[in-house]
This record gives C-alpha cells, sequence and structure tokens, in this order.
C-alpha cells in the first residue's frame, strides 16, 4: 500500500509544495497569533521583536558558516555555491525564530512554534537537496536500490557486428532499453564495491545482438551508481538517441568507484580504502567483455563521469589510452580531494609526493602522450572553480595530442542540473566518436548549452 513512499520527489511536486506552504506561511501566522490577544501591548511587540531578530541572527549566522565550511576550509573538496548557502541561511534563520518563539511564547503558541521548526528543518534539507538535484527522490536519499537485478538472460556476448546487424530486418525493437542493477566482482582488486547499474539499449534485447559501443560512467561522492540515472537522467537520454538510432545506443555501466556514499577513495589504490583503481581498471572492464555483447575496439569504448567521477575520469582515462578513445568529464577537479594535499600525500601516498602527483588529472594528460583520445569537458556556468579546471585542463590536452570540446550549460553550478542539460549533448557527440552516427547535432539546437571558449 506505501510501495509509493520511497519514490516520493523530493525535488519538486506535491510534498515540496506542501512544505513550502506551512514553511513560509506557518511564521507568519504565529507571529500574528503572538499579538493578536492584545495587539496595542507593548510586551507583546517587544515579543515579536525579538522573536524576528533571532531570526535574522541566526541566518546571519547560518550564511557565515556555510560560507566558512564551503568555500574556506572546503570541508567538501569543491564549493557549495551562493544558491545553496542563502538556502541554508534561510532554513536556519527560520528555524532560530521559531525556537525564540517556542521560548518566549505560551500553550498551544508554544506547541505550533515547535512543530513548525521541525517543518522548518525539513523544509530546509529538501531545499537545499534542490540546489544540486542530489536526491530526487526519497529512495535514493535513503539509499535504497532503485533498480532489480539484472536477468540472466541478458548477460550474454555479441552475435554479430553491428554492420551485419544494422543490414537484417529485426523487426520492431522495444522502445525503451532496460536498467538494471549487477554486482561486478573485485576478482583482482578485492575493492569493497557496492552494486553496479547496466543500461541494455534496446537493441541488446532482442533474439540477435550486435556488438555495441560502450560507456564506462561515474557518478559523484557522496552518491551511489543509480544517481547517474535517477539524478542525471541518463535512462532517458539514451533511450531518446536509441529512438532516432534504429534502436542503437550505447551499453552503459556505471560501476562504484567509491564502496561507501561518502568515502572518497580518490580512485587510487590505498590500503585504507582498497584498490579502487584496480577494481576500475582491471575487473569493471574484464566483466563487461566476458557478460555483454560489447564491442573489443577501444574506439567503441568511452570513460566519464560528475564531480568526483570525472576526476576521476581525468586520472585514469589519460592512463588507459589503449582501452578509451572517448572521456568526457562534468565538473571535474584539477585533482583527487580527501583532506588538504599535503595530508593526502602522508596519509594515502605514504608521504611519497611524486606518488601522489602521479595520479593527478594535469599531470597524467601530460605523462600519457601522445595521445589520439577525444576529451569532452563540460560545467555549469556557474560553477568558477569547474570553468577555471576546464581552462587548465585544455591546453595540457591538447598539447598531448586529444582533441577537446568545451560544453558550458547556462545559468547552472556544480549539481546534477548540469549533468541532465550536457548529457544529452555528450551522448549525442560520443555516437560520432563511437561509430553510431555520421556527425553530431549543432550546438545551437540544444536548449542551455553552448560551447565553451
Amino acid at each position: 500500500m506505501l510501495d509509493w513512499v520511497p519514490d516520493v520527489n523530493l525535488v519538486d511536486g506535491t510534498l515540496v509544495s506542501m512544505l513550502r506552504v506551512i514553511a513560509l506561511g506557518g511564521p507568519v501566522a504565529l507571529l500574528v497569533a503572538m499579538v493578536l490577544p492584545d495587539w496595542r501591548s507593548r510586551a507583546a511587540w517587544r515579543r515579536v521583536l525579538v522573536v524576528l531578530g533571532a531570526g535574522v541572527a541566526s541566518g546571519a549566522l547560518g550564511l557565515l558558516v556555510a560560507w566558512l565550511v564551503s568555500d574556506v576550509l572546503d570541508v567538501f573538496g569543491v564549493s557549495i555555491g551562493w544558491v545553496a548557502m542563502r538556502r541554508v541561511a534561510l532554513a536556519l534563520g527560520e528555524i532560530g525564530l521559531l525556537v525564540v518563539a517556542a521560548i518566549v511564547t505560551r500553550r498551544w503558541r508554544r506547541w505550533l512554534a515547535i512543530v513548525l521548526a521541525a517543518v522548518a528543518l525539513l523544509f530546509g534539507a529538501v531545499q537545499v537537496n534542490g540546489a544540486f538535484g542530489q536526491y530526487p527522490t526519497l529512495r535514493l536519499a535513503l539509499g535504497l536500490p532503485r533498480y532489480q537485478t539484472i536477468d540472466a538472460s541478458l548477460l550474454r556476448g555479441a552475435d554479430e557486428s553491428l554492420d551485419v546487424w544494422l543490414a537484417q530486418d529485426h523487426g520492431t525493437t522495444p522502445g525503451q532499453g532496460v536498467v538494471a542493477s549487477v554486482d561486478i566482482p573485485a576478482t583482482v582488486s578485492g575493492f569493497p564495491a557496492r552494486t553496479a547499474d547496466v543500461y541494455l539499449p534496446p537493441a541488446a534485447l532482442g533474439d540477435t545482438v550486435p556488438a555495441l559501443p560502450v560507456i564506462v560512467a561515474l557518478a559523484g561522492q557522496p552518491g551511489s551508481p543509480d544517481d547517474m540515472f535517477v539524478a542525471g537522467g541518463l535512462a532517458a537520454t539514451l533511450d531518446a538517441y536509441a529512438a532516432a538510432h534504429d534502436g542503437v545506443a550505447p551499453i552503459v555501466v556505471v560501476p562504484d568507484q567509491l564502496g561507501d556514499p561518502y568515502a572518497n577513495p580518490m580512485c587510487v589504490d590505498t590500503a585504507q580504502y582498497g584498490a579502487s583503481k584496480t577494481y576500475l581498471t582491471q575487473d569493471v572492464p574484464a566483466w563487461i567483455l566476458a557478460n555483454l555483447p560489447v564491442s573489443a575496439d577501444r574506439t567503441q569504448w568511452a570513460l566519464g563521469g560528475f564531480s568526483q567521477g570525472a576526476t576521476c575520469t581525468m586520472q585514469l582515462g589519460p592512463q588507459q589510452d589503449d582501452r578509451y578513445a572517448s572521456l568526457f568529464a562534468i565538473s571535474s577537479e584539477l585533482e583527487p580531494t580527501n583532506g588538504t594535499e599535503q595530508q593526502m600525500i602522508d596519509q594515502w601516498f605514504g608521504g611519497d609526493r611524486e606518488a601522489y602527483e602521479r595520479e593527478t588529472p594535469l599531470r597524467t594528460l601530460a605523462d600519457d602522450a601522445p595521445s589520439g583520445q577525444y576529451v569532452v569537458l563540460a560545467a555549469g556556468s556557474t560553477d568558477a572553480e569547474a570553468l577555471r579546471n576546464i581552462d587548465a585542463f585544455t591546453p595540457v590536452a591538447e598539447q598531448s595530442g586529444r582533441t577537446v570540446d568545451r560544453l558550458i550549460s547556462d545559468g547552472t553550478g556544480h549539481d546534477w542540473y548540469t549533468v541532465r542539460r550536457v548529457l544529452p549533448v555528450i551522448v549525442d557527440r560520443l555516437g560520432v566518436r563511437l561509430g553510431l552516427d555520421d556527425q553530431a547535432t549543432a550546438i545551437t539546437q540544444w536548449n542551455g548549452v553552448e560551447e565553451g571558449r
């Protein structure tokens, strides 16, 4: 009966609208109720002023703390942005107002203030989440699995080449692909990976299956493989591409490079987190080749990701030129981040600065050259740090022989709104590189995305 609860929308929709009405209208009603018994009473107005002052002070303090945590102490590795900071400030301002109101009022007004404070806390959390689009549903926020385990019959090799398959009549293919979960064993690495997700396009669901291109995609941190499909809208993007290409689209595998939603193994092998790098570079490709109908040709393999997953891509992708001919990085950092640089060197690299620097994207781009890889770098227009990183990556990548495309999402930041905006463009351009189309769609045909300068 309550099966719908895990899929409640946390970004917009009925729940968010109800919380907004209560969170914004409730405090106003409470303040009015505080003076209604005797609106001429100076004491009543003084209480209202005290409550309002507490709200302003709490909001200002919240903004200061959010800025310090995000931009000064750099707790998250990237700035959360001013939209999220303002929402934190507004939430704490309202909570401060209501807590003081509960102290200075009595009877039912006190209980109303307490209930409204709880609503304000919940609405604040929803609003901050909405700034990033990180958890579109309650299921994702609670870490509950979104997809069923893949049908074993779908784990199979290709029957023929894509050219041969396209030359034959296969009747009507399904209108949509399938997203399913699968455990990719850490045979070599022993890395404690969580369940991965796999997208199979309509062409991979018939009786005769062609050898298809493959994209290995990595979500951000905190997060899970489900994020790429639920928050990033990747399945809808791939289904749309398949619909325009006779049911053909890349197979997409989203492995877990974290081991835990809040861990950051930095896509390197460490004693503390396990062999994340080995898992991604050996176990995952080996499993894909053994279990899915994919081409073994490197020109039909791509690696990409968002945020921490993008940084991981820029670390490992250049090192695996023999496996991945194409890369895409959305909102990548310049280097893996888990503490200060010196803390990382001491804690994760045994004090060896050279070992650390060998795993940074700029170094791998320069060292693993010359290369003919195709690289797409993307970011939101309000994500100043990611834009600077694109400017830093571009000359190094081009000097190493790589071809670089730069995409900017208008009006978005370091968030999943950027991912949803640029992924269709990236898939369209990768389609050309992967041999599925002859020409990419003109950038002017994409809403809210432009070429980076």
